[in-house]
């Protein structure tokens, strides 16, 4: 086997199957990379069993053939290289040895058993429709943040997919938030309710982030597939139920006020300057047209600031995570937010107006 490649062609499916490669597993295949040179391309592909990519790069290919190389070392080589070299791949001592030259750079890598790389299954014959790549990368955006970091609640680990009407609709909480958001969509298929994994968001996120055109979203019983362009990330679906959130998003209605967005950013991110590290506590006290964010800390001392709002209900005061309260705002763009509030242990909800397919719960904290 013997081909080239240009790093800029080669250097971003290889950073993305690096990503996928399980450098951590026992089983030494999964911490490879397979190499699939065939005529005038070449295919990338990693897995960990549980989530797989498939990338197509254009290739000069000599001799076709594969290989089976350690991803991370592979990864460095071609980062390190120069800017505008052209690797040049040969396969030696009966497919043992896999050469790496990048000018005068040369690598010698011991290579891996293709035939013992696990088989990667494209869907086929599933559900399947097509979105703006930039629309679904919003959707992550919205509700990414709310994803629980507990392993024990795997259910909660990642965002729920499912359609209503004519919109795409994904949720995602850790028992203390929720965050929703949808995008309209064509298509007449049925879209069940699927939980996509953590790692799922975050790796099509970076790879749709670098993609301008129509994603393809298919799913199976138990599997998701993402198709952009050259590339096919596959992941397992969630094994789990998602709780019913709608159960827990207050009424749009009662008491609520406006503030600018930049200003509820500021005065909660240098008033929890005071917080304690772990719990992030802080309190919010409303009164007529003005919003005051209030810590004390035994161990260091307290602090105080406000802001002028657009409020004229009753007095209002509860605790929260200052965390929860600073990714919503950050994650938005408008100009003001609209805080609905009840009572002091109440959930309190947090829309922006002018994106009104997003909205934000928030629970209180005992303070």
């Amino acid at each position: 086997m013997r081909a080239k490649v240009e790093k800029q062609d080669i250097l971003p499916a290889v950073m993305r199957a690096v990503n996928v490669a399980d450098k951590r597993s026992v089983v030494q295949k999964l911490s490879n990379v397979l190499l699939d040179f065939s005529d005038g391309k070449l295919q990338v592909k990693a897995t960990d069993l549980d989530h797989s990519i498939i990338e197509n790069v254009p290739a000069a290919v000599d001799t076709f053939g594969s290989v089976a190389v350690p991803a991370h070392t592979l990864n460095d080589i071609v980062r390190k290289a120069a800017d505008g070299a052209v690797l040049e791949f040969t396969l030696v001592d009966k497919g043992s040895k896999l050469l790496v030259n990048a000018g005068k750079s040369k690598f010698e890598l011991s290579t891996w058993d293709c035939a013992e790389f696990p088989p990667i299954n494209t869907l086929k014959n599933t559900c399947c429709f097509n979105i703006k790549s930039a629309d679904f990368v919003k959707l992550i955006n919205r509700t990414k943040f709310s994803m629980s970091n507990e392993e024990s609640r795997h259910n909660l680990n990642g965002i729920y997919l499912h359609k209503e009407d004519d919109r795409l609709k994904a949720a995602s909480t850790d028992g203390h938030r929720l965050s929703v958001s949808d995008i309209s969509i064509d298509t007449k298929e049925n879209i069940q309710g699927v939980i996509i994994s953590k790692k799922t968001v975050f790796e099509v996120k970076r790879i749709l982030e670098s993609f301008s055109g129509e994603v393809a979203i298919s799913f199976s019983a138990n599997q998701v597939q993402f198709a952009a362009g050259e590339v096919i990330f596959i992941s397992k679906l969630v094994d789990g139920v998602f709780p019913e959130y709608k159960r827990v998003i207050p009424e749009i209605s009662g008491d609520f006020f406006y503030v600018k967005r930049a200003d509820f950013i500021e005065i909660i991110d240098r008033v929890s300057i005071i917080s304690d590290d772990k719990i992030r506590s802080i309190k919010l006290e409303l009164s007529k047209n003005n919003l005051s964010c209030h810590v004390v800390n035994n161990k260091i001392g307290n602090g105080r600031d406000e802001v002028d709002v657009a409020y004229s209900g009753k007095e209002w005061s509860a605790g929260f995570n200052a965390n929860y309260l600073l990714d919503v705002a950050q994650t938005l763009q408008g100009e003001k937010l609209k805080v609905y509030v009840k009572e002091s242990l109440s959930p309190i909800l947090i829309v922006d107006e002018s994106e009104p397919e997003s909205l934000f719960v928030v629970m209180p904290m005992r303070i």
